[in-house]
């Protein structure tokens, strides 16, 4: 012990001093890439494992193995035996070549491997942006999960072999009850255990993709809210429960389901001054719209923020139409979620008009950060016409909802009047986006219908026509869904085209007003193979107008 210069301490000499070693923590040599890169345990689930699928939402696959083949294997006896004559070796290596790949043990004949092709196409040509789910997610879930797997089929045996609407919507294509078989296989395995939220929400999803493509609106939109009311139960703070974490892409494709389910009187989640539903919630702020930054990288993030602002300012003005899917709507109104059925108390007031007019900020501040972009799409056209339809697409989708803000949700008729010029660029940019799109898919107008998972180009051009008095302006949309049929998720061109044509010869007979373009002056159903048509109609006999429903197929 030797004393230390300072009175009262001490210090102790160590012959040997104990070095200090970190804690073991051997490195992962099995699993995944992502798994091995994080150190993380990897359940090696072919041929994409959990833990990926839950941390990311989709798993990069396994590395190649650089090791050779062992002793054992190389010893192996043949599964054939060794021939002599040189003349039947060639015979023998064409055998051997014939071993079972993994996908022959999943589809049971090569008709399902033709639905499976063909979905893939199907889900190619039916998205602009690039949507994570479709492209990677489900396409890996489709070998180790069966329920998956038979919906995806079901969807594929749709699309196979129609090439008419009527084919599709009747069912008169060839592949429409191995669709039916697997749709059913794929409810009763969901059915059969239980399952987690999010593998529900995978099979809403690819449950309304199927029953879009046969036309069952009503049904498509029961799976949007029910996947809706899922989110909301997971995400919410539920009182001594835990908060359940879902994939990213999953919210998002949630929140873009929920424009069109609104359009159709879908599920509408409830706010109050503690929460904030998880569509419109933010991370920092209160409101994720808040948190638009003042420029974007790329058009995908645009239209990400599009989504944002989109679904903000009609969850929160709100702007309120008249159409209903009869067969969609709840049985009862929650606490934390309503149908719309009637408009919002105070609708049509000047208090109205100037709330709604106060969310024009944020479409100002997303059309700034918006401009760059689209110019450049604009000067690379030729180059690369990709990029080209997506601006073009977000623009007319800005121009839509911008004229609905300025309107006072469609309920200032003079101010309506006023946004003309705007619905001509609507009509103008829509079409040269169809025929761009037509020449890329090196199809004619006309030829085929056109089915997309997004939010296309149909509900811009609905509104249009129902708002705007300019008798070209609606000319034109009407000939725009004549040589370009599609199908927009929930929306179909053909049924906003059998609307139109009654109402143009009604007008021209004059039993219906020509001014009246408020959403809210009529009221639009549809109901199964039909839409039903509510408005004042000039009764001749007794001299007055009158409400009648006005019933008109849509097969």
């Amino acid at each position: 012990m030797v004393s230390d210069s300072l009175p009262g301490t001490t210090r102790f000499i160590l012959n040997q001093r104990p070095r200090f070693t970190r804690a073991s923590n051997p490195k992962v040599r099995t699993g995944c890439i992502t798994c091995r890169n994080r150190r993380k345990k990897c359940d090696e689930g072919k041929p994409a494992c959990a833990t990926c699928l839950k941390y990311q939402g989709y798993c990069p696959g396994y590395p190649a193995s650089k090791t050779q083949p062992t002793a054992i294997a190389q010893k192996s006896r043949p599964l054939l035996p060794k021939l002599a004559a040189v003349a039947d070796r060639a015979e023998c290596d064409g055998l051997m070549t014939r071993r079972p790949k993994y996908a022959s043990l999943v589809f049971s004949d090569q008709l399902e491997r033709d639905h499976f092709e063909c979905w893939r196409r199907f889900i190619d040509r039916s998205t602009l942006y690039h949507c994570e789910l479709l492209s990677h997610i489900v396409p890996q879930l489709f070998w180790n999960d069966s329920a998956v797997r038979h919906a995806t089929l079901a969807i594929g045996a749709a699309v196979f072999s129609n090439t008419t609407r009527e084919q599709r919507i009747l069912g008169k294509g060839g592949a429409h009850l191995a669709a039916l078989s697997h749709y059913g296989k794929a409810l009763r395995l969901l059915n059969s255990v239980p399952v987690s939220p999010e593998r529900f929400l995978f099979m809403c999803i690819l449950f309304m993709a199927f029953e879009c493509v046969r036309g069952r609106t009503a049904a498509a939109l029961i799976h949007v809210n029910h996947g809706v009311r899922i989110i909301e139960h997971c995400l919410h703070h539920q009182r001594g429960g835990p908060l359940v974490s879902l994939p990213t892409t999953l919210v998002d494709s949630f929140r873009h389901l929920n424009f069109q389910a609104w359009a159709m009187n879908g599920v509408r989640l409830q706010e109050t001054g503690e929460r904030v539903p998880w569509c419109c919630r933010g991370r920092r702020a209160r409101y994720a719209v808040q948190e638009m930054p003042a420029a974007f990288e790329t058009l995908e993030w645009a239209n990400w923020w599009w989504n944002q602002v989109r679904h903000h300012v009609e969850h929160r003005a709100p702007l309120y139409n008249n159409f209903q899917v009869k067969g969609s709507s709840p049985p009862g109104k929650a606490a934390t979620t309503a149908a719309v059925d009637q408009p919002p108390c105070g609708h049509g007031s000047p208090e109205y008009a100037r709330r709604i007019r106060t969310f024009m900020h944020y479409l100002d501040a997303w059309a700034a950060a918006f401009a760059p972009l689209a110019i450049r799409a604009e000067a690379g056209r030729a180059a690369n016409p990709a990029e080209y339809l997506k601006a073009l697409n977000l623009r007319i989708h800005y121009l839509c909802l911008w004229t609905g803000v300025r309107s006072a949700g469609w309920t200032d008729a003079a101010e309506t009047a006023r946004l003309t010029p705007a619905f001509r660029d609507i009509v103008a940019l829509s079409r040269r986006f169809l025929a761009e799109q037509a020449a890329q898919r090196q199809s004619d107008p006309g030829d085929g219908e056109v089915f997309t998972v997004e939010d296309g180009l149909t509900w811009p051009l609905a509104c249009s026509y129902r708002l705007c008095t300019s008798p070209d302006v609606r000319r034109e949309i009407v000939r725009l869904f004549r040589e370009y049929p599609r199908r927009d998720s929930l929306l179909d061109t053909h049924a906003f085209l059998v609307m139109m044509e009654w109402l143009d010869k009604a007008a021209s007979a004059g039993i219906i007003g020509g001014g009246e373009q408020s959403p809210n002056a009529d009221r639009i159903v549809f109901d199964g193979d039909a839409v039903v048509l509510r408005r004042q109609i000039w009764d001749s006999e007794a001299s007055r107008w009158r409400k009648k429903n006005i019933r008109l197929s849509i097969l």
